[in-house]
């Protein structure tokens, strides 16, 4: 493939799809759009009116014309899109969740093996300025052995508001599908895999959502370190907030109203990195990584086992909440 620009195609025009149009032409040595896909017409015109790009109705109707597939639909459609994308001769990045159940997920990893195509989980957090600068800390040493985690997330829930989030059928769940398998991935990346959980799911102040606007759930791993994960569409004044307690340090990052990266130690010595006034780039960051990949034929991460291990947890913590019960990870 050399250095040609990757021929990309975008699934999906909502938010999300419209997102990852936006960093994909901002990259125009490396990705060229092909077309926009979604079965709405006022969709793609809109589209087409704005970014002057073709538009077409389904994936079919331009097989063989792109190297990767961007899947930005309801997570309803993760599967199918992303499947039919790979048969079509495409790479895959699919915005998380990788699908709303595991069984789903599976579908698609099924697939990717199939086919063999490249697979990744769609996790622009990993990429944000504060959280590469904590994970180089962590490889380090900075902290020593990684204990306890701890880490809210969350938006203003009035702009999923009467949309598809609200609709379990379609999103899978609420808050902790959509803002917390964000975190959860950021767990995983650093503790690696949680054996079981319990959990509380609650609907506060968004009350005709037939799903979740609050979701709290502790995890273990095999030896009996913990992570707390919290996630809400009632968090006004921030985004995101982690902590990691290490037996020599701690780490903790916070973009309440600064993007910071503070590293200390037991003795009281702190660090503080600031990184509120870079670029937010991490989409674009993202998919160079990607492209990097694809063209090296190496699986990025979080890949396709990384994404069904954090549907597994929140599929977990929906089956806590509902019962009051420790489970195990599935």
């Amino acid at each position: 493939m050399g250095k040609k620009p990757l021929r990309v195609v975008i699934v999906g025009g909502g938010f999300f799809g419209t997102k990852r149009l936006t960093a994909c032409l901002s990259l125009p040595k490396e990705f060229r759009i092909i077309a926009l896909v979604d079965p709405d017409v006022r969709a793609r015109e809109r589209i087409a009116q704005i970014f002057h790009i073709p538009t077409a109705p389904d994936i079919a109707s331009i097989k063989d014309t792109a190297d990767l597939a961007i899947i930005a639909t309801p997570n309803a459609f993760h599967a199918s899109m992303s499947i039919e994308a790979m048969k079509c001769g495409m790479h895959i990045l699919c915005e998380k969740p990788l699908a709303p159940t595991v069984q789903e997920a599976k579908q698609i990893v099924r697939a990717a093996k199939k086919y063999k195509k490249i697979l990744k989980t769609g996790s622009n957090h990993r990429f944000f300025h504060t959280v590469q600068k904590a994970k180089e800390l962590y490889e380090r040493g900075a902290i020593g052995k990684l204990l306890f985690f701890k880490g809210s997330i969350g938006t203003n829930g009035a702009r999923v508001a009467n949309k598809w989030f609200w609709d379990p059928t379609i999103a899978g769940g609420g808050t902790f599908i959509d803002n917390g398998c964000h975190l959860l991935d950021i767990a995983r990346m650093f503790m690696g895999d949680f054996t079981n959980c319990t959990a509380s799911m609650t609907t506060n102040l968004w009350r005709n959502a037939h799903v979740e606007d609050v979701g709290a759930a502790i995890y273990q791993t095999k030896d009996k370190r913990q992570a707390i994960i919290t996630s809400s569409w009632i968090q006004w004044a921030g985004y995101l907030h982690v902590e990691l307690w290490g037996d020599k340090g701690y780490i903790i990052i916070e973009s309440t109203t600064h993007d910071t990266v503070t590293v200390g130690a037991k003795e009281g010595i702190f660090t503080t990195f600031d990184y509120s006034n870079e670029l937010k780039d991490s989409y674009h960051r993202e998919l160079l990584y990607l492209a990097d990949c694809i063209r090296k034929g190496n699986q990025p991460h979080p890949n396709a086992n990384d994404g069904t291990a954090v549907i597994a947890m929140i599929e977990a913590a929906y089956r806590s909440s509902n019962k009051r019960i420790w489970v195990s990870i599935k």
